[in-house]
């Protein structure tokens, strides 16, 4: 196991044995005390580890965690000299630095691949069934062909608003995604449709006819979500929702969402 690994597990162990003793009042306030006054320096330290031992290693340096312990620890540091106010339980406001990290990893790193495609129906006039725009990444090593395995789809903004486009079985996982589909607009066969959407963070705008029958289930950790007249916040661990006329119908679409962070909207026109 490398020594990035062995920090990152051990820091955890700490920590999880730290918050289990201080929710149990088994901690006494010196000790409190002092805990508080070391940890950003800890936290700092630990991030510096990960950066700097593989470099002395000649190895990847581990930029993604070396560098939000550094941002974590820097903000304690901060709340500690009164300069902003952060306590070590709100590390959860940090997941916008998910998105930060691979923006610029994408800015700066290897093998960004940009893909334009669009279907379009033979005839007299060219309609757009669908506009597709694909950033895929492969930060790691480079392969000798561009299919190779290890690459993935980081952004994916997609639009399915154009008349008569075929609702087809979808199952995509992403990183970033922005879906926008219009059903009013779709040509929907009779059976039975999964669409499967996954990833970090998700942007998905959904228009179907009222009598659509369709259900969804949704995961994330935390996100709004309006499905009809109900709406959805905060965190979102097992979200079902189904139409009165699901079971009977012949046409209909399962939803399947699996996110981080989700923005979900589905009006019924």
């Amino acid at each position: 196991m490398s020594l990035g690994k062995v920090l990152i597990a051990l820091s955890v162990v700490f920590l999880g044995l730290y918050w289990l003793m201080d929710s149990l009042n088994i901690i006494s306030p010196g000790i409190m005390s002092l805990f508080g006054e070391c940890l950003p320096y800890l936290v700092i330290l630990l991030g510096a580890l990960l950066i700097l031992s593989p470099i002395i290693k000649r190895k990847k340096p581990g930029f993604f965690w070396g560098l939000f312990f550094l941002i974590y620890g820097g903000l304690l540091l901060a709340d500690k000299h009164g300069m902003l106010v952060f306590h070590w339980q709100d590390i959860w406001k940090l997941w916008p630095y998910i998105i930060i990290y691979f923006g610029l990893d994408m800015l700066f790193g290897k093998n960004l691949f940009v893909s334009l495609s669009g279907n379009f129906d033979h005839g007299k006039k060219k309609k757009k069934d669908k506009s597709h725009v694909e950033f895929i990444w492969n930060g790691d090593e480079a392969k000798e062909d561009s299919g190779q395995k290890d690459s993935y789809m980081f952004v994916n903004e997609s639009s399915y608003k154009h008349e008569n486009w075929m609702v087809k079985p979808m199952h995509e996982r992403v990183r970033i995604a922005d879906y926008n589909f219009d059903f009013t607009k779709a040509f929907i066969p009779e059976e039975t449709i999964p669409i499967t959407l996954s990833g970090w963070v998700g942007d998905i705008k959904i228009t179907v006819p009222d009598d659509l029958a369709y259900r969804v289930d949704l995961r994330a950790k935390v996100g709004d979500a309006k499905i009809g007249k109900e709406k959805h916040s905060g965190i979102l661990r097992n979200v079902s929702y189904q139409t009165g006329n699901y079971d009977e119908a012949v046409r209909k679409i399962d939803f399947a969402f699996d996110f981080q962070v989700i923005d979900l909207n589905i009006d019924q026109v």
